[in-house]
């Protein structure tokens, strides 16, 4: 009898243990980690609440002086993600920010939305087609005009990393992330 029990203890330990979630291991991505050319930043914005982003700061190679500043980050209530273009303030707005492939006359054209005495911003919504893009195609290419006399600055940028870092980020922060999953409804349109 005594021999029975203990068969039959590690079969309801087994079963037991079957029965429990699993613990999910606690993900953390650390200020300064990279994904392809971005890099991810952290910030304390208020008690347990914190800000990440992807960034991409792009200087000239023979003065150091800043071309732009690519940050990127997710929506934190729905699908979706943002990529923000910070350049010298003087730009010439009608030329617009783009970013594109190289050698090929599509673009993807940002929004301007403000500026401080230092720097503005475009503005660009991330659809998941662009997402794609830049993992797929390259080599990429940014350019603004920064005043109404100048020369169009063009430079390489690496949207390489974009995706996975932005789905990273949403992980841990437990967003949405980039990409609209859908919700399935019901006949009424309720979501189930």
């Amino acid at each position: 009898m005594m021999n029975r029990v203990f068969r039959a203890v590690p079969a309801t330990l087994a079963a037991i243990a079957f029965s429990f979630p699993a613990v999910a291991e606690t993900t953390r991505i650390e200020n300064g980690a990279q994904f392809g050319g971005w890099t991810v930043t952290c910030e304390a914005v208020a008690v347990n609440e914190t800000l990440c982003v992807l960034s991409q700061r792009l200087v000239r190679s023979d003065t150091n002086t800043i071309l732009a500043e690519l940050v990127a980050f997710n929506e934190t209530d729905e699908a979706g993600a943002w990529l923000i273009a910070r350049v010298p303030n003087g730009v010439y707005f009608p030329s617009g920010f783009v970013l594109g492939v190289e050698d090929d006359d599509a673009r993807i054209a940002f929004e301007w939305q403000n500026c401080t005495p230092d720097t503005c911003e475009a503005l660009l919504a991330l659809e998941p087609e662009h997402l794609d893009a830049f993992e797929a195609q390259g080599p990429w290419v940014a350019g603004y005009r920064p005043g109404i006399t100048g020369e169009a600055l063009v430079f390489r940028v690496s949207p390489q990393g974009l995706d996975a870092g932005l789905t990273a980020l949403a992980e841990v922060l437990g967003q949405p992330g980039p990409r609209a999953v859908p919700v399935p409804e019901d006949d009424e349109g309720e979501v189930q």
